[in-house]
């Protein structure tokens, strides 16, 4: 599960999908930051409006006694002043004298500072009766009766602006999860159909690696034309190159080869020393030139539908085991029928007649032929091929050398020495692998590793 996450991410939706999901996240974290914050200021801000009106609204009605003691000259309108521990409280201190104060205080005094003079209006937090936590507003005034300070205090309990507040962080973060996931299955989308084209730029190479196309067709967006543009230039490019090459390399291997003949016709059957010299370089040279005709005809691309390789491994073998039935080799095939190369069937002729063969040569009594598919996760279809003897075989320190152009470890066997140079060759053109190894019978294993065409 990890490895499919760590591998979806690492791709191109993926990253986009991750970055877009991440800034939309922390967007709204900011967003619902602010806006907790602005209602609560708005809230905090209301109340202490209405704290400022209730205490104008006290002032308004003060009067001082003709026997020296403040009072209202009418109730305050609001009946929560007068029930015990409502939440709403009013008070009037003067230094050195009794508080006068609500009937919702009850025996509850709020906390007063009188010798500290204010007559610009403060708010803060203090605790109320009850244990209720209070938003108060204070303020000091001079009545025109006389020169007395009082303190005016009128607070609320903070209880009911809380739950306002909680209530609408829980309705925010309701809306902004709703949202995130409306953002989040937009941006799905968004990713999904913006990267449709490169999907199927994708899908047109695949097809034309396959053989069943050769350029990128269709219709595509004016940012990614030109880009289709350009892999077209590049394949015609690349085919001319081919073309190109394999003209110059087989016009000149057949120029050399005239006159290679004519030097051999001229040496052959004659004796001598220099003679014999001269006859054997000459061979040798006509080798290479065949093996470089043979490298300048490698197709190295796909074979579109795809070669049905056991029935072409089933003709090499019954070809290799007529060559060698005076010496009684056993030969054996197992391979599955559905099987495609996805390669041309010259070439694929050329390197698994080249191992059977080989094998044949060297075996004692028989001689291994298997073939299956290989799976690997998001990589490329591919087939194993195995053949493998069970004749003398040949030191591992030797095994990589025997692919060497002309390398041959027995020089009593016939042969040129090209036939695995030929075969690694190939192989690498079509992005395989070959390998020898030691095989389970004694003998020589060339485990060949091939581009299979899906069934």
């Amino acid at each position: 599960m990890m490895a499919a996450l760590r591998h979806f991410f690492s791709g191109l939706t993926g990253r986009l999908l991750m970055s877009a999901v991440l800034l939309s996240i922390a967007a709204l974290i900011s967003g619902s930051t602010v806006l907790s914050f602005v209602f609560r200021t708005y809230v905090v801000s209301d109340v202490d409006t209405r704290l400022e009106l209730f205490l104008d609204t006290m002032v308004g009605i003060s009067e001082i006694s003709p026997d020296g003691v403040i009072r209202f000259t009418r109730p305050l309108s609001d009946q929560r002043f007068s029930t015990p521990y409502s939440g709403l409280y009013w008070q009037i201190s003067e230094q050195g004298q009794e508080a006068f104060r609500s009937r919702s205080l009850w025996d509850f005094e709020l906390a007063s500072q009188p010798e500290h003079r204010s007559f610009s209006i403060k708010y803060m937090e203090v605790e109320g009766p009850d244990g209720q936590s209070l938003r108060m507003a204070e303020r000091d005034i001079i009545l025109p009766e006389g020169e007395r300070i009082f303190h005016y205090h009128v607070a609320m309990d903070t209880a009911e602006i809380n739950a306002a507040i909680q209530q609408f962080n829980l309705w925010l973060m309701g809306a902004l999860s709703v949202t995130m996931l409306v953002v989040t299955a937009a941006l799905v989308l968004q990713v999904r159909y913006g990267l449709k084209p490169l999907r199927r730029i994708g899908e047109n190479l695949s097809r034309i690696r396959a053989g069943k196309e050769s350029r990128i067709e269709g219709s595509w967006p004016h940012d990614l034309q030109p880009l289709a543009a350009e892999i077209n230039a590049l394949m015609e490019q690349n085919e001319q190159l081919v073309n190109r090459a394999r003209t110059h390399v087989g016009n000149l291997a057949h120029a050399v080869k005239t006159p290679l003949s004519i030097i051999q016709n001229d040496v052959e059957g004659q004796n001598g020393e220099r003679l014999v010299r001269i006859r054997k370089q000459t061979r040798l040279i006509r080798e290479h030139v065949d093996h470089h005709l043979k490298r300048a005809r490698i197709a190295g691309g796909g074979s579109g539908a795809g070669l049905p390789i056991h029935e072409r491994l089933s003709k090499l073998v019954r070809a290799i085991e007529v060559m060698t039935s005076d010496r009684g080799i056993m030969f054996s095939l197992d391979c599955d029928e559905s099987l495609r190369f996805d390669g041309e069937k010259e070439d694929f002729d050329e390197v698994l007649g080249n191992l059977i063969d080989n094998a044949g040569k060297w075996a004692e009594s028989r001689v291994s032929v298997t073939a299956e598919r290989i799976i690997e996760p998001n990589q490329r279809s591919m087939m194993k091929i195995c053949v493998e003897d069970d004749g003398t075989g040949v030191p591992e320190s030797e095994l990589d050398t025997l692919f060497e152009r002309g390398k041959r470890l027995d020089e009593l066997v016939p042969g040129t020495g090209l036939g695995l140079a030929i075969v690694r060759d190939i192989v690498e053109m079509y992005g395989g692998q070959a390998v020898l190894e030691t095989s389970e019978y004694g003998g020589l294993a060339a485990i060949l590793r091939l581009p299979a065409k899906d069934a």
